[in-house]
């Protein structure tokens, strides 16, 4: 089966952008496009109204004019309504999508929930051409295939790679002790001083051996904001989280970030 690259479009505006960028890609990555528009109805909108089949398909004849005059080949489109998280994720399992391509959506962290595949968010207005990457992890050994797919995807890109380690104390953790009160945040650093140094010799290890330079940093205000604290500093224009899973805590600041982030994001998930 030939590996595809699955556009996710949420407004038609976005549609020719989000084309253009998976031609691209389909280019790089030696993969074909689906196109998947969905168009979600008004909540009190009824189900059948005057000119809804027409609209339905204006759009899906604008969007096949888009794609032929890319000259992209063995394109496919798909023009549903509602569900986008649904739609998109049952698709891209489907025909096992190697890559989501999707404009920004209030529903995308949903689909990066349901989906099993990377995905690729654009900012609207973007140029999509990024100069400077940062790859963010939470275990080095996951982003290896992440930063492999970037660097096929953007082999323009110059990388820099970024750790932030966070860690959440409670009065209920067994090494603090309630008559002396909660630990100062340099005591804890340091009753966690093994586990953190680890995490920072194979972060080392892996800028080292993939040829890249990288900060590793204790967090001190939620990883959301830490990462568009670096992400500024470092004048990226491509953010690339790799994250063990879903629900870690880079996981859940991903959900976050891919609406918040300034610059395009790819999310990859090591076991989605």
């Amino acid at each position: 089966m030939q590996k595809r690259i699955l556009g996710v479009c949420s407004r038609l505006e976005a549609a020719e952008e989000l084309i253009d960028k998976c031609r691209e890609l389909a280019g790089r990555l030696e993969g074909g496009v689906t196109l998947l528009y969905v168009k979600e109805e008004g909540l009190f909108e009824l189900p059948i109204y005057e000119g809804r089949e027409a609209t339905m398909e204006a759009a899906r004849e604008h969007l096949e004019s888009l794609l032929r005059s890319r000259g992209i080949e063995g394109w496919a489109l798909l023009v549903r309504e509602n569900d986008l998280p649904d739609q998109a994720a049952l698709e891209a399992q489907r025909e096992s999508s190697l890559l989501i391509v999707a404009d920004r959506h209030e529903e995308l962290p949903e689909l990066l929930n349901k989906a099993k595949r990377p995905l690729y968010v654009l900012v609207p207005g973007g140029s999509h051409t990024p100069a400077r990457g940062l790859i963010v992890l939470d275990v080095a050994g996951v982003g290896r295939h992440c930063l492999r797919l970037a660097r096929q995807a953007e082999p323009q890109v110059e990388w820099r790679a970024y750790m932030d380690y966070q860690f959440f104390p409670s009065v209920a953790d067994g090494g603090i002790d309630p008559v002396v009160g909660a630990m100062t945040p340099e005591i804890l650093i340091e009753e966690q001083s093994d586990i953190m140094q680890t995490y920072r010799r194979n972060f080392e290890n892996f800028c080292r051996e993939e040829g890249i330079e990288g900060v590793f940093e204790v967090g001190e205000h939620g990883v959301e904001e830490d990462v568009l604290e670096r992400l500024e500093r470092e004048g990226s224009d491509l953010l690339v989280i790799a994250a063990e899973d879903p629900e870690t805590i880079l996981g859940e600041g991903a959900k976050a970030l891919i609406l918040s982030a300034p610059v395009d994001t790819l999310v990859c998930f090591d076991n989605p």
